[in-house]
């Protein structure tokens, strides 16, 4: 009898502590889906410190690692996670993304081309992850063909309209664009990224920076510790003039996100253009030691050469498998509203 009595309290003991971590494990994604990266990192770590927290506690806090940029955490939470959930479609995006913000391009399109699919959630991460590889890899096509897929089978997803949207603006095609990408803050109006991505692609893209920076002040709004809304507002606050304040903007995007390479560029273009050579080059290095040829393509190597001469060493080798993008000096021609083919300039928002 005492015997099933303890088997009895074990199994529901069990029961109490699964369901427990089932309402945890609700609670997490609703905040990432909320684009709160930095909170749903903290319920994590409530979870993880105790001892037998399922091993898909650290793939969620992948997901919000890479969401902010601290991709070495994310890949040691995801490889660690890994000896228990093997080849997880979930545990594989993170890793993909995770490797993506490292411009190791040849480890993501490992992890593309392994393992199974997942559920429908865990397979919409998936596509999301492929088509970004795509995205990176400058095959808006492709990408294209992915996420127009994934718009089909999750419409109500606003992060693949965005990116479909994303795609349509790198391929110039405006009008889509901003149908896009206006229907993704519509269906996620608190979510920072759909701002920021709106401000970049729909406005700043084509040189409305007024509107841009309307875009940007919504998404830091909605995240103040979003770095890359506070690096696109400072250029585009610099485009208007206002260059203490684009300053303030982009140094407190680094302090946001110390890898922020595309920040340095525009505090090295800004000093270069005020006439502060010595701080240009030095922001020129920084940009480069944080690999923003892999991310935006030769716009800070160009510049560098041409001004630096043999203060800054260019890196002459990229990541295996990384296709640079290929980016556009200051000044250059913005591309004509519904001409697809046409060329933006390099990819700025996440």
């Amino acid at each position: 009898m005492l015997r099933n009595i303890v088997v009895l309290a074990l199994v529901v003991l069990t029961h109490m502590l699964h369901a427990q971590y089932e309402k945890e494990e609700a609670r997490i994604r609703k905040t990432l889906a909320m684009g709160k990266a930095y909170k749903a990192i903290g319920y994590c770590e409530r979870v993880l410190i105790k001892k037998d927290a399922p091993a898909r506690f650290l793939v969620l806090r992948a997901d919000a690692y890479c969401r902010v940029g601290e991709y070495e955490k994310a890949i040691r939470d995801a490889k660690k996670a890994q000896a228990t959930l093997g080849d997880d479609v979930e545990l594989r995006s993170q890793l993909i993304g995770a490797y993506l913000g490292l411009g190791r391009m040849d480890s993501a399109l490992y992890y593309i081309g392994t393992g199974k699919p997942g559920n429908a959630g865990a397979a919409e991460e998936f596509a999301y992850r492929v088509g970004s590889t795509h995205e990176r890899l400058k095959d808006w096509t492709t990408a294209m063909s992915v996420f127009d897929d994934a718009v089909q089978a999750h419409p109500s997803s606003a992060r693949m309209v965005r990116e479909r949207g994303s795609c349509h603006a790198m391929l110039g095609d405006s009008a889509k664009a901003r149908v896009d990408l206006e229907k993704a803050v519509g269906l996620s109006p608190r979510d920072a990224v759909s701002y920021n991505s709106l401000g970049y692609y729909r406005y700043a893209l084509f040189g409305d920076h007024s509107k841009a920076v309307a875009q940007y002040d919504k998404a830091i709004k909605q995240d103040p510790n979003y770095g890359y809304a506070f690096s696109n507002r400072g250029w585009s606050l610099y485009k208007l003039g206002d260059e203490g304040k684009a300053v303030k903007n982009l140094d407190l995007a680094i302090r946001k996100n110390k890898g922020n390479a595309y920040a340095y560029r525009s505090l090295g273009i800004i000093d270069l253009e005020a006439g502060r050579k010595e701080e240009a080059c030095a922001n020129f290095r920084k940009a480069l030691e944080r690999q923003f040829t892999a991310h935006y393509g030769d716009e800070v190597e160009v510049l560098a050469r041409t001004t630096c001469a043999k203060d800054i060493q260019t890196p002459t080798n990229l990541p295996p498998g990384v296709v640079p993008v290929q980016g556009n000096a200051p000044g250059s021609a913005k591309p004509k509203e519904n001409a697809p083919g046409t060329a933006p300039p390099p990819r700025n928002a996440p």
